[in-house]
């Protein structure tokens, strides 16, 4: 009878090791077949900046198992092949070019039109925006203390640094351009009541 057991127990053992396997031949297989697709559909290549699963950074290796992306922030992120795959890829370097969107309000007394003028006055020569592509401007929606519009620029890089020294420089010209002609970007304000009631003392 204790053998019986013993080689039950053996048995089951095996089975349990056997499925583990299984399993951990089957994500194996699955991210080289996916690796194999990868290397033939090309939606991606070392350079490019890209953003799988909430990642974004720069790629730095493809190989048959994994994608190794550097992020902005200094973090080596390795991700399997078959999450490459079976989510979305977010590509920057594609186009060649990137585009940076920009959330500007101004007060509600001041000339919408004039404002949307200087706006797009101001950033229109900066160094490196894309010939192919002009500024554009969309007044979108009225805030509590603001009418608030979008100015879209594109950059000709997909590079991170120059992307973000675009947007810097956008928002200083914006800015400067706003106060030497009196249109003003408010800020939100709010009223507390701080009054007691009578009856308490």
């Amino acid at each position: 009878m204790k053998l019986d057991k013993a080689v039950t127990s053996i048995l089951a053992g095996a089975g349990i090791v056997g499925s583990a396997l299984a399993f951990a031949f089957q994500d194996i297989a699955a991210n080289f077949i996916s690796g194999i697709f990868i290397s033939f559909w090309h939606p991606l290549k070392v350079g490019d900046i890209v953003s799988i699963k909430g990642y974004m950074g720069k790629v730095k290796e493809v190989n048959l198992r994994d994608i190794i992306i550097l992020t902005f922030q200094g973090k080596m992120v390795i991700i399997p092949n078959k999450d490459v795959f079976q989510n979305p890829i977010e590509n920057y370097s594609i186009l060649g070019k990137r585009r940076i969107d920009l959330e500007v309000g101004v007060s509600y007394n001041d000339d919408l039109e004039k404002a949307a003028q200087l706006a797009i006055d101001a950033v229109k020569d900066i160094e490196g925006l894309s010939s192919e592509d002009e500024v554009t401007l969309f007044y979108k929606e009225f805030g509590e203390s603001s009418i608030n519009f979008t100015i879209r620029i594109w950059y000709s890089s997909s590079e991170q640094p120059q992307y973000l020294k675009v947007g810097h420089l956008a928002i200083i010209a914006i800015k400067k351009s706003f106060d030497q002609n009196n249109i003003t970007i408010p800020f939100p304000i709010r009223t507390l009541d701080v009054s007691w009631p009578e009856n308490i003392h």
